[in-house]
């Protein structure tokens, strides 16, 4: 697997959502089935799930997306200083696996690290994220030409594979601010803390949350 693609734009989706909220990976739709369950107070994002669900299916032909669970995560916080509702540090959404993820925030853009070319990392999580580190570092202080930081449009849907890098904002206004994303996947979420929906029989949430940068599987996190 190669590292430091950027993510695919598949363009603007002009909403608005107005209360206050922090759900995490919360399951709207289960793998055999093709209907989704959408908490009353989070259909104002039922747009983004469309298009989300839209893309994969015609992204990745060979993958049936009623095999699929998918989550939604959906933030809409007072965001300050270093605080953003997400943990800091360069990263990869789905790392080590097929998941795809789906991105959306209407201000104070995620940062992908963009490198040409493409560059391996190793295969253990943690040691992956500090050679992210150490790259991300080289654009900030060296600034080769094969490296850069970049950023999308506010209110642009992006598709992210693992190959992309990336991380929370450094430098914002403080204010409002809503963050969506997507989650596609063929495996279980079951970490502590996720948000429950209470429409569909998910099953009990039993793996215990780690210090460091979780997995939202844990079979990767144990």
């Amino acid at each position: 697997m190669l590292y430091g693609h950027l993510p695919k734009d598949l363009g603007l989706i002009d909403i608005t959502n107005h209360e206050m909220m922090f759900w995490l990976y919360c399951p709207v739709k289960l793998p055999g089935s093709g209907l989704y369950y959408i908490p009353e107070n989070l259909k104002w994002s039922a747009e983004i799930i469309i298009d989300a669900a839209r893309d994969f299916t015609k992204s990745y032909p060979d993958r049936a997306l009623k095999d699929h669970y998918v989550y939604v995560t959906a933030k809409t916080l007072f965001v300050s200083g270093a605080y953003i509702g997400n943990r800091p540090g360069w990263h990869s959404d789905g790392f080590g696996t097929d998941d795809i993820n789906y991105i959306w925030c209407d201000r104070a853009p995620t940062q992908f690290l963009h490198l040409d070319p493409p560059r391996p990392l190793s295969s253990d999580c943690c040691e992956s994220m500090r050679e992210m580190e150490r790259l991300a570092y080289w654009t900030e202080c060296v600034g080769p030409i094969d490296f850069e930081h970049t950023t999308f449009p506010d209110k642009h849907l992006l598709r992210l594979d693992q190959s992309v890098i990336h991380r929370s904002p450094v430098d914002f206004a403080p204010g409002m601010r809503t963050f969506v994303k997507v989650s596609i996947s063929t495996d279980r979420y079951d970490l502590i803390g996720n948000s429950v929906n209470h429409r569909l029989a998910f099953g009990p949430l039993v793996a215990a949350r780690q210090p460091d940068r979780n997995h939202p599987q844990s079979r990767l996190s144990a």
